[in-house]
């Protein structure tokens, strides 16, 4: 079952480390009545949303948007939340139009006596989040880039 929070569609919160498939999970919800659930889902797609236009906000604010790790090909910035995901994701990034996405950077042969190396970047957008963890990368999106924006004085 998924709840949609702002543009995404991602599986139903856990609970405890509780996967929404367990049939543990189904005991915990249990607990909640069918107003507090649809109150949780509620609060977590406005708090979604707001986070969201802050964010889109600050991206449109910080031109040019930040180099990753100072390679001027690329930009996005790493996002490390303080609240450390339970499953590792890569290198998560913020782009400049505010998608929240894992970045992987291959190494390919480049031009010979040129570039001896060059690189292709994906984004990839992060799949099965679950509400929690993708409050958390909002969070920490907006903060390092708040963090950037006073930096600048933008």
């Amino acid at each position: 079952m998924a709840l949609s929070i702002g543009r995404r569609n991602i599986r139903r919160p856990i609970a405890g480390g509780i996967d929404a498939n367990d049939g543990d999970f189904a005991a915990v919800r249990e607990g909640l009545s069918e107003l507090d659930r649809t109150d949780l889902d509620t609060l977590l797609d406005e708090t979604a949303a707001r986070l969201e236009a802050m964010l889109a906000e600050l991206c449109g604010r910080l031109r040019p948007f930040p180099a990753f790790m100072g390679m001027a090909t690329i930009q996005a910035v790493e996002l490390e939340p303080t609240l450390g995901p339970k499953i590792d994701r890569g290198c998560v990034v913020v782009t400049p139009d505010g998608m929240i996405a894992e970045l992987d950077v291959t190494a390919i042969p480049g031009v010979v006596g040129v570039l001896e190396v060059d690189q292709v970047e994906e984004f990839k957008p992060l799949e099965e989040l679950s509400p929690e963890e993708y409050l958390v990368y909002l969070v920490t999106a907006v903060r390092t880039l708040s963090e950037e924006a006073r930096r600048r004085g933008v």
